[in-house]
């Protein structure tokens, strides 16, 4: 039987493109480069503030998360009514989250105290919103391979967009600055009305989207510390969240913009070229990463050839591990930089389901855990979704900086004109082996959880039909 119509497939879609369209200003690695180099933040600052808030965001997402698993709406509802409400705040956050009032040095404890409340008021919004939008992934159908089919193509769309706009917008706004002449501040606030406010609008399509199951009110969490124990006693949630964790090691693609900006020559793309270090960063992701989107398309023939999502996703970050080692040696002289690209395109191909597995095994997890429990658990579990997502992002985010403090990074700034020789030579000589080697590095360690989860298709399909049969009798 089939339970999603094209419509609402359609409607969810679109918004889920607008809640990428956000997320695209601020995931990331312009996020960090805004810190630095447009609002002018201390490269320790900034990776101090980006450990601190992301654990902080760790810590929220989960409460949040349970808080959504507890509370059931008058219609039976937990998931669809949030994706109705959050939209406007989201946008109205994201807006003010990139106001830069002044650059002055003596204002740097004004300038991070506002960045601080404004980040905390988006984070709370987003996190609800974000947890309600994958939560209910879990719950448009009963049936595994209609959900399995309707993940795969909600993270296409979601990673296709994510991708497009986070490569596009640092280059098309550093290219409208230098034309028109105006201000990396100014530009970076107009992008945030158009891609954060506009996006976030967006978003409300998502509401479109239909609960089918429902939590039975007898078995409903009781409280948070109880909605906590059934999150620890998921071991395929745990397992596949440390993966995630431990993957934070790669921060080199954090680096990039600064190895463009200070290690190649300005007039690297001919004489002339508008193209700066962002628009480089742009033309570096395009080439590594939209090859990805191909092993998006071929995400479930990945699971039928290696058996289950989790020996792809183990297929998936060894090509990584291989074709990075190749770049680095291969090195960055005259074309060799091309070529390294090239190779690191080639192994996220089969990388760019990444996404698509990890969620399908999280909706297993869900389904595990009522099986075992007789409690569904969308809320904390996709809240342990955002919790990673957030925590790697920031970890990622913080040891970049702080790798940037220990080579003595000192932010030049863009009306200068000529950066290459300006930085130290600590900085000259590990930003190469950072940018290519901890990527790699992150994919080993991201593989040793994954060793551990045993759940086999047989076991899925013994799950699937015992829940089926308890529904019904409910019913």
């Amino acid at each position: 039987m089939q339970y999603i119509n094209k419509k609402e497939s359609r409607s969810f879609y679109i918004g889920l493109s607008g809640q990428n369209l956000v997320y695209s200003f601020i995931g990331g690695s312009f996020f960090t480069y805004f810190m630095t180099d447009i609002a002018m933040f201390p490269a320790l600052t900034v990776s101090v503030l980006l450990i601190v808030m992301k654990v902080w965001d760790g810590v929220n997402d989960p409460i949040i998360g349970s808080i959504i698993d507890r509370h059931t709406f008058k219609n039976g509802e937990k998931l669809r009514p949030f994706l109705r409400y959050t939209p406007l705040p989201v946008g109205i956050a994201t807006v003010l989250l990139f106001i830069v009032f002044s650059t002055e040095e003596s204002l740097l404890w004004l300038r991070v105290s506002y960045f601080i409340i404004m980040y905390i008021a988006w984070d709370l919004v987003y996190t609800v919103q974000d947890v309600a939008m994958w939560g209910i992934t879990a719950a448009v159908s009963p049936d595994s391979a209609e959900r399995d089919k309707f993940v795969q193509w909600a993270r296409t769309v979601g990673s296709t967009i994510y991708g497009i706009f986070s490569m596009g917008i640092p280059m098309v706004l550093e290219m409208i600055a230098n034309i028109t002449g105006s201000s990396m501040a100014l530009m970076t606030l107009v992008f945030a009305v158009i891609f954060g406010l506009g996006g976030a609008m967006l978003s409300y399509r998502a509401y479109a989207a239909q609960e089918r199951i429902h939590p039975n009110p007898q078995n409903q969490q009781s409280s948070m510390l109880e909605c906590f124990s059934l999150l620890f006693k998921n071991r395929m949630l745990m397992l596949v969240t440390l993966s995630n964790l431990l993957g934070a090691v790669g921060f080199g693609g954090q680096l990039v913009t600064y190895f463009f900006k200070y290690k190649l020559p300005s007039d690297f793309l001919g004489a002339g070229s508008f193209i700066g270090a962002l628009g480089l960063t742009t033309i570096y992701a395009a080439v590594t990463g939209a090859p990805g989107f191909i092993g998006m398309l071929f995400a479930n023939k990945m699971k039928k050839i290696f058996k289950s999502y989790v020996n792809a996703l183990i297929f998936m970050q060894s090509c990584n591990i291989a074709v990075r080692i190749i770049a680095y040696f291969v090195g960055y002289d005259g074309v060799g930089l091309w070529i390294g690209m090239g190779l690191i395109g080639i192994g996220c191909i089969p990388l760019g389901a990444v996404s698509i597995a990890q969620t399908s095994i999280f909706c297993d997890s869900i389904d595990y855990m009522e099986w075992k429990t007789g409690k569904r658990t969308e809320g904390v579990t996709f809240s342990m979704q955002t919790f990673f997502t957030k925590i790697s992002s920031g970890i990622t985010a913080g040891l970049a900086t702080l790798a940037l403090h220990l080579m003595d990074y000192k932010a030049v700034d863009d009306s200068v004109g000529v950066f290459v020789g300006t930085q130290s030579a600590a900085f000259d000589r590990w930003i190469w082996p950072l940018v290519m080697l901890t990527p790699a590095l992150a994919s080993l360690l991201s593989i040793i959880p994954l060793l551990f989860i045993h759940y086999t298709p047989e076991k899925r399909a013994l799950v699937e039909r015992e829940l089926k049969e308890r529904r019904e009798k409910q019913a």
